[in-house]
C-alpha cells in the first residue's frame, strides 16, 4: 500500500496533467476563427443570379455577363465588364485569391457588385456607411458607357474597436429597371475586406473593371 508521500506525489502528478490538458484545450479553441469557413452551397435569395462567360481573351481578361435575375432574363437591363483572367469569381464576388465565406453575408472578396432596391436604399448599409463618413456628396461623378456613377472614396471603420481597416471605393451607379422594380447598381472595392490583407488586391484593377462596363 503506497505511503502518504507516494499518494501526495500521485495527486500532484494528476493535477499537473489536468492543468496541461486544460491549457491545450483552451489554446486550441482560442485559435479557431470566430466563424467557421463554409463553402457556398446555395444561391442567396436576396442576391442576383449571374451568368458569367468564362472565356478569356488575348488580353488576359474574362468577360462577366449579367443578364438574368433570379432566373429571369433581363432583356435590355443587363451589363458586362472585364476582369483579370487569373482572378477568382463566385457570383458577384471577385478576388485575386480563392474566395472564402465565413457565413452567408461575410465574404473576404475585395471586389463585388450589388443591386440595391431604390425603395430600400435609404435604410441600406451602403447609405449608412456614406452617412457615417459624413459625405454630403460624392467625391466625383464618372460617366461610364453613357451612364453616370457617383464615386465615393471612404474610410472603412469596420473593426470591432472602431479603428480604420483601410479605404473603401464605391461606385454608386444608375437605376436599372426590370420586373417592374428599380435598383441601384453598385460596385465596391475594399482595401482589407473583413480586416484581412488580400495579396494582389490592386485598386487600379478594380477601377479598370468598372470602367470596362458595357450596358446591354
Amino acid at each position: 500500500m503506497p505511503s502518504g508521500k507516494s499518494k501526495d506525489a500521485i495527486y500532484i502528478f494528476i493535477i499537473i496533467m489536468l492543468v496541461v490538458v486544460a491549457g491545450y484545450s483552451f489554446r486550441g479553441k482560442k485559435n479557431q476563427p470566430s466563424g467557421a469557413l463554409i463553402d457556398k452551397s446555395i444561391e442567396l435569395s436576396a442576391e442576383p443570379t449571374t451568368t458569367p462567360d468564362e472565356g478569356a481573351d488575348d488580353s488576359g481578361q474574362k468577360t462577366f455577363v449579367f443578364k438574368s435575375f433570379h432566373g429571369a432574363d433581363l432583356g435590355g437591363g443587363g451589363f458586362t465588364f472585364q476582369y483579370p483572367a487569373n482572378w477568382h469569381n463566385d457570383s458577384q464576388y471577385f478576388s485575386p485569391i480563392p474566395i472564402k465565406y465565413y457565413d452567408l453575408v461575410s465574404v473576404d472578396a475585395p471586389v463585388y457588385f450589388d443591386l440595391i432596391s431604390t425603395l430600400l436604399f435609404d435604410t441600406s448599409g451602403l447609405k449608412y456607411q456614406i452617412a457615417e463618413d459624413k459625405r454630403k456628396s460624392a467625391d466625383s461623378r464618372v460617366k461610364i458607357d453613357g451612364k453616370t456613377f457617383d464615386r465615393y472614396d471612404l474610410i472603412d471603420y469596420g473593426s470591432s474597436g472602431g479603428e480604420s481597416t483601410g479605404r473603401v471605393i464605391i461606385y454608386l451607379g444608375p437605376e436599372i429597371g426590370f420586373g417592374g422594380d428599380k435598383y441601384y447598381l453598385v460596385f465596391r472595392w475594399e482595401e482589407n475586406p473583413l480586416t484581412v490583407y488580400v495579396p494582389g488586391n490592386d485598386l487600379q484593377v478594380f477601377e479598370n473593371m468598372v470602367l470596362s462596363l458595357k450596358f446591354l
